[in-house]
């Protein structure tokens, strides 16, 4: 076939030269960038590869550490892939500007996007044309051989059809995306023709010119399949560019493809999906909802509505009319709180549900629940099915939904599901499960799930405890855990999952098989909640130097102290080093508790040492003055110490960034309130704590005031706007309110209202009966897997008249006291480490040693001063929690209290 030539000939650039393009690698590094991108940051050709797309940003922290920059990438990616984005965006010497980001996967092996760089307004200079010295519709254009790298290594596939020449190029890439090598197939316009799939002829560039009369050029973006090299149709997503003469002739047709088939089988089995879901709901008259407490839709099958007896517009669409079902006694609280009551910490759950039919009458049904829950512990949705049980049969009943279709409902799960009988064979395993389990139905029914199910520790390697063996043998289920990865057995690459397990009981309570619920989270998209967590990694780069230069100050007293006492025998400076041990302690314990970022779990707090605390961190290595005004009468708050540590640090080290040269005061005054109503919208009339942060800085302007709490507002140089987010976002849901007063030149002043609190703070130790002189042994067993600890803590104990039994795992410390137990002698205390590398720790240890001795005396010696984990090692059986590093008076303490003395 020739290529027709046209009576005019009119020359075009390429539409795609003019667009700031960048290839980034999954880590986010530059590999290529087009003559635009380099002059939109005003670089030379090449100089951006290398670099890393945070770089090219103003954000809140700037560094080069790669775990910082990475943590960045991943903010920016999670927000870019799901819609464009807004950054500041810094050239070489000219002032930052807004840009605007998307980004597009552009392979799966290896991994790459591309970011397109736009202006939301008028686009600079810089995206107006070409390159000086493009040709036009030039495949491989300038002097850096961008589109030619592009053409020859990238997912997309490039071609230029020139019917006023006669002549056709398909790139590198476009060939193999079909099977062929560059030379396997020819450049021809035959080539192209030959490969449409025949009922997408019409879809072919020069057919679709035929639409619509042109001039000038025209974009056009299609999908259409072509015949693969192995024989079978390959999707495809075609955008570019035709190019017309002024008698409306065909002359030109340049553009780019790219492979969609993994998208049109997604969107192929999303449909399948729905046509299975809806037959379900309405032909297979199983009666589902979806109930969404976020403020989205929510939904109710027609046959949802008629087991209730309603016709379809009788019912509303909406979680009050699922909650008018329900009969008042069995949902005192609100809808939210009936599916968060029942079987708390497992995300799917089956139950008999009582419903009220709408002749008044009470229709018993069984329920399958599935509960979307956030990570701040919220309900946010709810889905599910009813199924009548048989007349009569009430709350014992067994369930009247027949087994294939919940079957059905359960394959639609996003979630792996298994199901397991009570003699841990496999039953049932969702289309989920076979995808990360790299097995077939098939194969997994009838095979042991603890076998199948096996996981592994992600960070130490080690082996895990099988759930399903847990919940078959105890019926104690296992609530969300993202510790572990799943083995996909020999050769295979084991896979990091979330899961939850819980037993499934028969009619007398006893395990009757198991079901675990698992994914991968690497598939989950971020909220925005945990999208804005991000700015943890960014307050901790600002933080990073100040705490350097305290903790260096410290230890300069500690080894000045330490090297007196060697080398000259002066112990003068040895309390000194003590107190600054003290010190590096308590700032060591603040900024592991920053850094985890809060487990959700709220606590009784003096306000004032909290506010200590974040002074401590927040203006290390800072030049401007902090003062701390707290009276002696200050009240508690019971809050998530993490997060309020993480709004005080966040507020004043805004503070100290608004002092024009680095100079100034910051003055936090705290004080008890009490509050009428309408005070302070919208918090209730009542007893709080106000913490008010003010600054003598340069203050925030009018029109920006209304906008600095808006995720991603930002009037620094360096910042990405999601530091005041986050804070307005953990008081409110701590039932508090903040306010600002600021005035431009003058300062501005947060004020932070938070409730009040009346409970006691948590004890360091669990009390048990005092030990009897007469049966004390004055014996002490302390495990630890490092010698030098164990060593000094051998001393510090014998000094203190006990006698020592050390051990460096649990395996040792279970014989050592296993034989003094034989002689009914056995040890008073145990002191043992949590972590031992390549051994038994202490929690398995403990365990063991209560079955051996119900009354065993235990302590936790851990570096991890957490709260959080000393409620959890207390509630576990231990009588008390020893933080490292400790000194004698601490040790000695902590025994006494153990021991009753």
């Amino acid at each position: 076939m020739s290529i027709p030539s046209p009576q005019s000939h009119t020359q075009a650039a390429t539409p795609a030269l003019g667009v700031a393009v960048l290839v980034l690698d999954a880590h986010g590094k530059v590999e290529l960038a087009n003559a635009a991108a380099a002059a939109l940051w005003q670089a030379r050709a090449g100089e951006l590869a290398g670099d890393y797309l945070p770089n090219l940003f103003v954000f809140e922290v700037t560094s080069r550490d790669p775990d910082l920059v990475q943590a960045q990438w991943e903010v920016v990616q999670a927000a870019a892939l799901a819609q464009p984005v807004t950054l500041r965006l810094q050239p070489k010497e000219a002032a930052a500007f807004d840009a605007i980001v998307r980004l597009e996967p552009a392979g799966a092996d290896p991994v790459r996007y591309f970011a397109t760089v736009t202006r939301p307004a008028a686009a600079p200079a810089a995206f107006a044309a070409a390159p000086a010295g493009a040709a036009a519709g030039t495949p491989a254009p300038g002097g850096d051989n961008f589109l030619a790298l592009l053409a020859e290594r990238s997912a997309l596939g490039f071609f230029d059809l020139n019917f006023v020449k006669g002549e056709a190029y398909l790139s590198p890439a476009w060939k193999r995306m079909l099977g062929y090598t560059d030379t396997s197939l020819p450049n021809t316009y035959e080539s192209w023709l030959a490969l449409i799939h025949p009922d997408d002829s019409g879809a072919a560039p020069d057919k679709l010119s035929g639409r619509a009369s042109a001039t000038g050029s025209r974009p056009f973006s299609v999908e259409y399949r072509m015949k693969h090299a192995r024989g079978h149709f390959v999707w495809v997503q075609v955008v570019g560019a035709q190019l017309f003469a002024p008698n409306g002739s065909l002359q030109r047709v340049v553009g780019a493809q790219l492979d969609i088939t993994d998208r049109k089988e997604l969107e192929e089995s999303s449909l399948r999906a729905e046509e299975r879901l809806g037959a379900l709901s309405d032909r297979g008259r199983i009666a589902l909802f979806e109930l969404d407490f976020t403020g989205g839709p929510s939904w109710l099958s027609p046959a949802f509505k008629a087991t209730l007896g309603f016709n379809e517009g009788d019912l509303p669409d909406e979680p009050e009319s699922f909650l008018r079902a329900l009969p008042p006694e069995d949902s005192v609280g609100g809808l939210a709180a009936f599916f968060t009551s029942k079987q708390p910490g497992a995300p799917v759950y089956f139950d008999a549900l009582r419903l009220r039919h709408r002749n008044g009458t009470d229709l018993w049904a069984y329920a399958g629940i599935v509960r979307v829950i956030s990570r701040k512990r919220e309900l946010q949705r709810v889905l599910g099915f009813v199924a009548p049980m048989p007349e009569g049969g009430g709350a014992a009943a067994g369930p009247g939904v027949a087994p294939e279709h919940f079957s059905a409902l359960l394959a639609e799960l996003r979630e792996a599901v298994l199901l397991t009988d009570a003699r841990d064979r496999i039953v049932f395993a969702n289309a989920g499960a076979e995808r990360l389990l790299g097995r077939s139905v098939e194969q997994l029914v009838g095979q042991p799930g603890s076998e199948v199910f096996r996981l592994t520790h992600r960070v130490s390697g080690a082996p895990g405890e099988s759930p399903l063996e847990k919940a078959l043998a105890t019926g104690d289920g296992t609530p969300l855990n993202n510790e572990f990865a799943l083995e996909r057995g020999a050769g295979a690459k084991s896979v990091p999952i979330v899961f939850s397990c819980r037993a499934v009981s028969d009619a007398g309570g006893q395990p009757a098989g198991a079901v675990v619920v698992f994914r991968n989270p690497d598939e989950m998209g971020l909220t925005p909640e945990e999208l804005v967590k991000a700015n943890r990694f960014e307050a901790l780069g600002q933080l990073a130097g100040g705490i350097a230069h305290d903790y260096n100050n410290l230890l300069t007293t500690i080894m000045g102290g330490v090297s007196l006492a060697l080398d000259a025998r002066d112990y003068s400076g040895l309390e000194n080093s003590m107190k600054a041990c003290e010190a590096a302690k308590g700032l060591s314990r603040q900024l592991l508790t920053f850094s985890k970022g809060g487990t959700g779990t709220r606590q009784t707090l003096k306000t004032a040492e909290l506010l200590r605390d974040s002074v401590r961190i927040a203006a290390s290595g800072s030049t401007v003055k902090v003062e701390l005004n707290a009276p002696a009468d200050l009240a508690t708050i019971q809050v998530d110490r993490a997060q309020l540590l993480q709004v005080f640090q966040n507020l004043i080290v805004n503070a100290i960034q608004a002092m024009p040269n680095g100079q100034g005061n910051v003055w936090i005054t705290a004080g008890n309130v009490t509050l009428t109503d309408s005070q302070i919208p919208p918090l209730a009339a009542g007893q709080y704590v106000a913490v008010e942060v003010r600054d003598n800085g340069s203050g925030i302007k009018p029109e920006h005031l209304e906008k600095i709490f808006d995720p991603f507002f930002t009037t620094k140089k360096t910042g990405t706007g999601i530091g005041l987010s986050t804070v307005v976002k953990i008081i409110k849901h701590h039932g508090g309110q903040l306010t600002v007063d600021t005035e431009v030149g003058v300062g501005t002043a947060f004020t932070v209202f938070l409730p009040r609190a009346e409970q006691e703070t948590v004890a360091d130790t669990r009390q048990r009966p005092t030990l009897n002189l007469a049966t004390r042994t004055n014996r002490i067993l302390f495990m630890d897997d490092d010698p030098e600890i164990s060593r000094l803590t051998e001393g510090m104990l014998t000094g203190m008249g006990y006698g020592v039994d050390l051990a460096k795992d649990g395996e040792e410390a279970i014989k050592l006291y296993r034989r003094y137990l034989n002689i009914k002698r056995p040890h008073d205390v145990v002191i043992m480490d949590l972590t031992v590398i390549g051994g038994m720790g202490g929690e398995e240890c403990f365990r063991k040693l209560v079955e051996l001795d119900p009354n065993v005396r235990a302590i936790v010696a851990s570096g991890y001063d957490n709260d959080e984990m000393k409620r959890q090692f207390l509630d576990l059986g231990f009588c008390g929690y020893l933080t490292k590093p400790y000194r004698v008076g601490d040790l000695s303490r902590i025994i006494k209290q153990v021991l009753g003395a």
